[in-house]
């Protein structure tokens, strides 16, 4: 029973890992290059200012910089507003095709019985009005063709367990 246990855990926690050691990763490279850029404009920020000082003085040295720096800024503000949208867009036929790549038939077919299963109580949900319920199956539903059925069941387990500790439970008998 043991080994069961030992082996759900270890499916539904290889993902995990797997999936914070990639963001740990990037994480650390992010801000090493973060680092490096604010050590690289202190640098050229100085620089700048030993070049302009002697040319328009202290006031006006600081002005310029000042002010390419709010312009930098305001252009990276504005790209960074404006390609949000698309870049979404770009990216849903990537992800899509990559599913379609990364899921054996077996997994296709898996994914196929769980929309077939939740599809009718998605129905009577949509007529009921009740959206928060149905957003909340379909994103169930999504995390179920995510996960290998073991780790599903692993899940279940553990699901199950935190809801037993949290139901109360009946006036417990006198000993």
């Amino acid at each position: 029973m043991n080994r069961l246990f030992n082996r759900l855990i270890s499916e539904a926690i290889a993902p995990v890992e797997e999936m914070s050691t990639r963001l740990l990763k990037r994480a650390v490279l992010f801000f090493s290059a973060m680092g490096a850029l604010l050590i690289s404009a202190a640098f050229l920020t100085l620089a700048l200012f030993d070049f302009v000082q002697p040319l328009e003085g202290n006031a006006a040295a600081a002005l310029t910089l000042g002010g390419l720096y709010l312009v930098g800024a305001a252009i990276c503000i504005f790209f960074a507003i404006r390609q949000g949208p698309r870049e979404k867009e770009r990216a849903k036929p990537a992800l899509v095709e990559e599913d379609k790549q990364r899921f054996s038939p077996e997994r296709a077919e898996f994914a196929t019985r769980i929309d077939e299963a939740i599809a009718p109580i998605l129905g009577v949900l949509e007529d009921a009005g009740m959206e928060r319920e149905r957003v909340a199956i379909q994103s169930g539903a999504e995390l179920a063709k995510q996960l290998h059925p073991f780790s599903l069941v692993a899940f279940a387990v553990f699901a199950g367990l935190l809801v037993a500790r949290v139901i109360p439970r009946g006036p417990r008998p006198a000993p």
